[in-house]
């Protein structure tokens, strides 16, 4: 490695794998994801959990379609748990891990909220160093009723209500990815350094592949459940916990079937809940319909699962900026999502459901499914706001931003 100057220490709440000497991630947070921080500091370290998973050489993985570490960029592996038990018992030795990686660092980008980052800014804060952060969701809404059946889900919705609230009011600098949502109920201080952007970059879907979606759109009779081409309805969310509200969308799509839809459903995502997903599906007579693939890769998988679909609907309980909902409109796809987090910012009124709500839910798919006009003004709203996500822009905002992350490291 380069002589120590110039490091940044990151926190990811994704779960890592380790195989073959090397780090691979099953979702975004691949290479090229943690490269985009050295456009600023010469060398990144992640600080993440990650699994032993040694795989043979002739292994799919060894193709490094899904590695996370790379040129620059270094992972400081935390014992890979889940849940309050497990972290207690692995806590100790996580905490002598991030003390050993702050001191290896001169810059430190808390993406908040998790157990990752809160356990490292404690130790940041016990050095007294200056720290920034990505404000990347909301715990309150996260944990909130209907997203975690166990019975200490209310004192951790407070808890780490609390503590964000006091990572945000000590932090130097801070990226939220909304525009005021997540600023009202985690405000910074006075004299911090504060910026709003996603850091999710967009890709437009290309003209050929808008033309073919307005085309089917236009040509759809969808409230015959026995005749004609189904609409294509998808979903993509975690299963780790419930709060992106999969069990809301698949009631929700229940009641349309009982009142004609022919459909199909897509829902991609993977997690401990996702059996209890397909077995839900079962016993509201949708599971024939009902295709649960679950994780797809980012990049191409993801744009052409996308690029398939009649109607993106992401009924959450709770959202920062959502990634896939973002992804979705830049491919021209109708959206409808609920109303909490940042979604209002990008969608509007009339695309949006109370959060929970399946029968308001039900009404609004069944509307946009006997309208092509309304599904094709969705799609054109949503690629105009979608340029605001554009590569270029977002690029610049983080420049800018990890200027001001690096700034009180070299005031030491």
């Amino acid at each position: 490695m380069n002589p120590r100057h110039n490091r940044l220490l990151l926190t990811s709440e994704e779960h890592f794998t380790v195989a073959l000497g090397a780090v691979y991630s099953c979702g975004p947070a691949t290479y090229s994801f943690w490269a985009r921080y050295l456009d600023v500091f010469d060398e990144v370290f992640v600080l993440a959990r990650v699994a032993n998973n040694e795989r043979e050489s002739g292994s799919d993985e060894t193709n490094h379609s899904g590695r996370a570490d790379g040129r620059g960029v270094f992972f400081r592996p935390l014992p890979d748990h889940t849940g309050p038990w497990q972290y207690l018992r692995a806590r100790r030795r996580a905490q002598a891990i991030a003390r050993q990686a702050i001191a290896e660092c001169d810059s430190y980008l808390l993406r908040v909220p998790g157990v990752v980052s809160q356990m490292a800014w404690e130790e940041i804060l016990r050095l007294k160093k200056p720290y920034a952060v990505e404000v990347l969701g909301d715990p309150w809404d996260a944990l909130g009723p209907g997203t975690w059946p166990h019975p200490t889900r209310p004192a951790f919705r407070l808890i780490a209500t609390h503590q964000l609230k006091r990572i945000c009011s000590r932090a130097s600098a801070l990226d939220y990815v909304t525009t005021h949502a997540l600023q009202k109920r985690y405000p910074p201080s006075n004299n911090a350094s504060v910026c709003t952007f996603s850091d999710v970059e967009l890709s437009l879907a290309p003209a050929k592949v808008l033309a073919e979606k307005h085309r089917r759109l236009r040509a759809s009779a969808w409230h015959n459940s026995h005749s004609g081409t189904p609409i294509r309805l998808g979903f993509i969310g975690s299963f780790s916990r419930l709060y992106k509200g999969a069990d809301v969308f698949l009631r929700a799509v229940a009641l349309c079937h009982q009142k004609g839809l022919n459909f199909c459903l897509t829902v991609v995502g993977d997690g401990q809940h996702l059996p209890e997903m397909q077995s839900l599906a079962a016993t509201l007579g949708i599971a024939e319909r009902t295709h649960f693939p679950g994780q797809l890769p980012p990049g191409v998988p993801i744009f052409d699962f996308l690029d398939s679909l009649d109607l993106f609907v992401l009924p959450s309980r709770a959202e920062g900026m959502p990634r896939a909902l973002l992804e979705a409109m830049a491919r021209g796809c109708p959206c409808i999502a609920s109303n909490v987090g940042g979604i209002p910012e990008v969608l509007g009124p009339t695309d949006l459901v109370p959060a929970g709500n399946r029968e308001t839910l039900a009404d609004l798919i069944l509307k946009c499914a006997s309208d092509s006009d309304r599904l094709i003004a969705m799609s054109e709203r949503n690629l105009a706001t979608a340029q605001r996500f554009s590569p270029q822009v977002i690029r610049e905002a983080r420049h800018a931003f990890l200027q001001t992350v690096k700034t009180p490291s070299q005031s030491q």
